[in-house]
């Protein structure tokens, strides 16, 4: 019962660890495409942060595999001792009936035992005893070979146990060792960011004013269709059946919406947060920011209607997709493959991803709209973790 449930575990970490190893060969490539380019360095901190976060996850992964390793080769010992104990036992029990059977000389001559009985009652009785005898002691046997094959059996378990928590201990201090290069690697790309602080803060204050356009356009987007709703329904903003549906389907794929990239690595969170590299900056977030391969398609993450396809100066094309009471929206695109009043599918390539100075990165955002307010929501906690 003790190997099912580490077998169970392990396959449970094996799955999560193969997850973790995925997105840091991403984190990877990524890091390749922009490496090349010095105004890539702000791009190469956030990757090298995530790529140290996954690297802690991974050794986290690891060190809780050689804490079940560790219980299983407790659990093991234990049982090896038990079966120690019931095999001695065994053969004492054994050495004892052969004792007491000498005494009664079952063992030197049964016929001459069964013979020298004094009527035909004593001989049935000696009969029987005899093949109790045989019986007995030929239960004893098989279960002394049986308990010596669990115990070997055990013991080899044991080894490989053992071999195994040696092999995933000499991954962790791999691991540490590749942390320690990535420190390294952030340590240097901040000292060489310092050197261009004014240039740094200049990128920001423009693309925070491209955010600050893009959500004034979204909310105006929203706006005009809630006022279309109530023109068309006295007033009131009300969703029709069907919108109910969609929303309701929407709502209850919480934390489980695909990605809108086939891979990818969050770069930029939710949020007001504070700048990676430059002190007393803070970016104010009203989705996410996922870092992709160049040439990457994006997909809708749900089925829905186009509501808008528009262009923003130096942030690409942005497409918004209605799902009832919910907006997802796609910024800095290349392309946009659909148009405005389309009907699109879950997983349906919708466009491509726009490049620039070597980073493809996706502005994803999730908004929730009602009556009288329009709420960004924090993507992260929509899309399926990856």
């Amino acid at each position: 019962m003790a190997g099912t449930a580490w077998g169970q575990n392990k396959a449970s970490l094996q799955r999560e660890r193969d997850a973790i190893e995925a997105k840091i060969a991403t984190t990877e490539k990524l890091l390749n495409q922009t490496a090349s380019s010095k105004q890539d360095a702000v791009a190469q901190l956030r990757l090298i942060n995530e790529r140290m976060n996954l690297r802690e996850q991974l050794i986290r992964h690891h060190e809780s595999e050689i804490r079940s390793l560790q219980r299983s080769m407790s659990n093991t010992d234990s049982e090896i001792r038990s079966l120690e104990g019931h095999i001695a036992a065994l053969k004492d029990e054994y050495g004892r009936m052969i004792q007491a059977a000498f005494k009664q000389s079952l063992s030197q001559n049964p016929w001459m035992y069964l013979f020298a009985a004094e009527d035909f009652t004593q001989a049935v009785i000696r009969f029987q005893l005899l093949q109790s005898y045989s019986t007995l002691r030929k239960e004893h046997v098989e279960q002394i070979e049986s308990s010596q094959v669990v115990l070997a059996e055990n013991r080899q378990s044991m080894e490989s146990k053992r071999a195994e928590r040696e092999d995933v201990l000499a991954v962790v201090r791999q691991e540490r060792n590749r942390l320690i290069g990535d420190q390294k690697k952030r340590k240097e790309l901040v000292a060489s960011l310092k050197g261009e602080e004014s240039k740094l803060r200049a990128e920001v204050q423009r693309a925070q004013e491209e955010k600050k356009r893009l959500n004034a356009a979204i909310r105006e987007i929203i706006e005009a269709e809630l006022a279309a709703e109530r023109a068309s329904s006295a007033g009131e903003f009300a969703l029709t059946p069907e919108g109910k549906i969609v929303s309701a389907a929407f709502e209850s794929n919480r934390s489980s919406l695909p990605w809108p990239v086939m891979r990818g690595i969050m770069t930029g969170k939710f949020g007001r947060q504070p700048h990676p590299s430059l002190p007393g900056i803070t970016i104010d977030n009203n989705g996410i920011d996922i870092s992709t391969e160049t040439g990457s398609s994006v997909l809708a993450v749900f089925g829905g209607t186009v509501s808008s396809v528009f262009d923003i100066p130096g942030a690409g094309q942005t497409i918004i997709l209605s799902h009832g009471a919910f907006r997802t929206v796609y910024s800095n695109l290349d392309s946009a493959s659909i148009r405005k009043g389309d009907q699109i599918e879950a997983r349906e390539k919708i466009g491509m991803i726009r490049t620039q100075n070597g980073q493809s990165i996706l502005h994803f955002e999730v908004w929730r709209v009602e009556s009288k307010s329009q709420t960004p929501q924090d993507p992260a906690r929509w899309l399926v973790r990856n």
